[in-house]
């Protein structure tokens, strides 16, 4: 499964997606939206696919909606509106959308042609591409999945103009997690950027190089590594903790990127502890910075029990071995995999939940 999704990011590409898919020979098109996202920008996709026949599956916006009671009302209206096989699927949203819209496509009639078309931060940057897709249960985030690749993920950057400064906040995330990874220069944009943070006040240029330049590092990897079988693993960083928090907050305490941001602080912290990040601390302050100015968590709330966390991750996808495996920085710009016991990692829970000075939530 090689990545071959085509990744176009151009202002106004929401007006043509209607020809896009022409020129692909389909003359119809299922799209799935949640209501946020159909209330802003429904008119300017129905107008651009306006040369189609076109349905549009609409759902409550929210991970706790990413289900598979959700997908099994999926199931029923694609019996309905009688989709077959080169019935192509949108989604039109954040990840939830392009998760819940991609397994549901990857599943149904053993599989529909589907097609990404993120409205998000994090969705351009990092979910909308890779071909993962999948729900949750009540044990865990995406334990239910398939791998089905976008043929082409279509990115609009006005859609960034209605996001919600919180949701701008945890997209911001996964771009210092890719800088993390890969890039030392792109964590200089993201503080430049980040001064203010504040989008309205940047030219859209710069947030469209910020989406092209975080996207890239996942693309790469994803093309060197499409089942995670070695490399791909490292885009894991911060997750291991960030999906078990979500689970203990029930999907509503935070959002996966302010999750995720207290992740990386938790694998900048054991990184530190093991000797593996020389400068750690000065890393580590660089990071806590960029996720204050979003106003971004810092701190485990104090009501977050241990026993519920590690529960959460007792059931990470990703487990060896009885042993969690974490990405660890091992300096900027490179990372590495180890396995952690589960004291280490509750030392650094506790750290974050003593963390003074740092709010709980943005």
């Amino acid at each position: 499964m090689p990545e071959t999704s085509l990744f176009l990011l151009e202002v106004g590409l929401l007006d043509r997606i209607g020809t896009l898919l022409g020129q692909s020979g389909f003359d119809r098109c299922v799209v799935l939206t949640d209501h946020n996202v159909a209330t802003a920008w429904r008119p300017s996709l129905q107008a651009g696919l306006a040369p189609l026949r076109q349905d549009w599956i609409v759902m409550p916006a929210g991970e706790e909606h990413k289900t598979l009671d959700h997908v099994r009302d999926l199931y029923g209206r694609m019996l309905e509106l009688e989709a077959d096989r080169q019935t192509p699927v949108l989604a039109f949203g954040g990840g939830v959308v392009g998760d819940l819209a991609g397994f549901a496509a990857a599943t149904w009639l053993r599989g529909l042609p589907f097609f990404q078309v993120p409205t998000t931060l994090v969705a351009m940057i990092d979910s909308a591409h890779g071909g993962k897709t999948g729900v949750d249960l009540p044990e865990g985030k995406n334990l239910v999945g398939a791998w089905h690749p976008a043929r082409a993920i279509w990115a609009d950057p006005r859609t960034l103009r209605t996001l919600p400064r919180r949701e701008w906040a945890s997209g911001m995330v996964e771009a210092v997690k890719a800088a993390l990874l890969a890039s030392p220069e792109l964590l200089e944009r993201l503080e430049a950027f980040s001064r203010p943070p504040d989008p309205s006040r940047r030219q859209e240029s710069e947030s469209q190089e910020l989406v092209f330049q975080s996207a890239r590092i996942k693309r790469g990897i994803v093309a060197r590594d499409p089942w995670e079988s070695g490399e791909r693993v490292l885009l894991n960083l911060g997750h291991t903790l960030g999906h078990a928090l979500e689970r203990a907050g029930n999907y509503s305490r935070f959002t996966h990127g302010e999750a995720v941001g207290l992740g990386l602080l938790a694998a900048l912290r054991l990184a530190g502890r093991r000797g593996v990040l020389p400068d750690a601390s000065d890393l580590r302050h660089r990071v806590e910075s960029l996720l204050a100015a979003w106003d971004l968590p810092r701190a485990i709330p104090a009501s977050f029990r241990w026993e519920v966390v590690a529960a959460g991750l007792k059931r990470d996808k990703k487990r060896l071995r009885g042993r969690l495996v974490f990405v660890l920085p091992t300096r900027l710009g490179r990372a590495e995999v180890f396995e952690v016991g589960e004291a280490e990692v509750r030392q650094v829970f506790e750290e974050l939940q003593a963390a003074e000075g740092s709010p709980e939530l943005g």
